[in-house]
């Protein structure tokens, strides 16, 4: 009887002053292969779902750059992170990556320092994965333990409804499981490109308002917004909070910070940024629980310059 037995081995991408090598057999026995599987930082994507996620908006916000680059990396509303992984090779420099959503910062910082634990952990939710473990799982919010925490995170955001994020007043996650035949609840090789993403990366829980951007660097932001589902954390996002954050990226571009910003097409947004460049652009939207209430939207990218 003959078999071949395939072991895995996980490696960064080579570079050119370390070539791509074949895979070699393990040893001299026929039944024995190595399997080398290259991780490329640069084709790290989301390992998150996020309502208003702007993955199919990256290509649009890479034309706004500015021409010579940028220094530093900054994206004070991360969500998802998709303009973060997207931009890839276009950051040179460190990136520091915050939101107000304490456990979803937390899920970052265990995704960059603790994968492998995390990964363990999701492939126990896949496997126990049904209705009566998603509603424990969601019940579940005295969990302490940091990798738990992410993996929870992970694993009710790839199994809810639409990847949503929502809290009540008292701050605990009440989205309902969605309708998924096979949710790909472990991605375990793009959680380990993220992490490679993610050096040179200061992750925080803390406010917009309290990034402090230099000249030369490269400030994203993706508030929740204006007129639409605010909800991602306790207290939402009010018009005196898209007010601030106007006031707060005045600051920055006075620093010589290069500052885009997106939101929704609105009177309040076209009259708080009217000084600055604004750019209609048609993204999908599909946070509605009906499909007819879903489709493309026309909304602002903003920019400082």
């Amino acid at each position: 009887m003959s078999y071949t037995q395939t072991l895995e081995v996980i490696a960064p991408a080579p570079t050119q002053s370390t070539p791509r090598t074949k895979a070699a057999p393990l040893s001299t026995h026929s039944h024995e292969q190595t399997k080398i599987i290259y991780l490329d930082r640069a084709k790290a994507h989301p390992f998150l779902k996020w309502a208003g996620g702007k993955r199919a908006l990256v290509g649009e916000i890479a034309q706004m750059l500015p021409p010579g680059g940028f220094r530093d990396y900054y994206e004070p509303f991360l969500g998802g992170g998709a303009v973060f992984f997207g931009l890839g090779s276009r950051r040179t420099q460190r990136s520091y990556l915050s939101d107000i959503n304490e456990n979803l910062m937390r899920c970052w910082q265990m995704i960059q320092t603790h994968t492998e634990d995390v990964i363990t952990e999701l492939k126990q939710h896949a496997k126990k994965h049904c209705k009566q473990h998603y509603l424990h799982t969601r019940a579940a919010d005295d969990i302490v333990y940091p990798v738990a925490l992410a993996a929870r995170f992970i694993y009710l955001n790839k199994t809810c409804f639409n990847g949503l994020y929502r809290v009540n007043k008292r701050g605990i996650f009440n989205v309902p499981m969605g309708k998924y035949n096979n949710p790909l609840i472990c991605d375990a090789n793009n959680l380990r490109a993220a992490a490679l993403a993610l050096e040179r990366t200061t992750l925080r829980s803390c406010s917009f308002s309290t990034i402090s951007p230099s000249r030369g660097d490269l400030v994203y932001c993706d508030p929740p917004y204006d007129g639409t589902f605010t909800g991602y954390s306790v207290g939402g996002f009010t018009e005196d909070d898209q007010k601030l954050l106007r006031d707060a990226a005045l600051g920055w571009a006075e620093a010589g910070a290069h500052v885009i910003v997106s939101n929704s097409d609105t009177p309040l947004i076209r009259r708080l940024w009217a000084d600055w460049k604004l750019k209609v652009v048609v993204a999908p939207r599909s946070i509605s629980c009906t499909a007819a209430k879903r489709g493309k939207v026309g909304e602002l990218l903003i920019s400082s310059t």
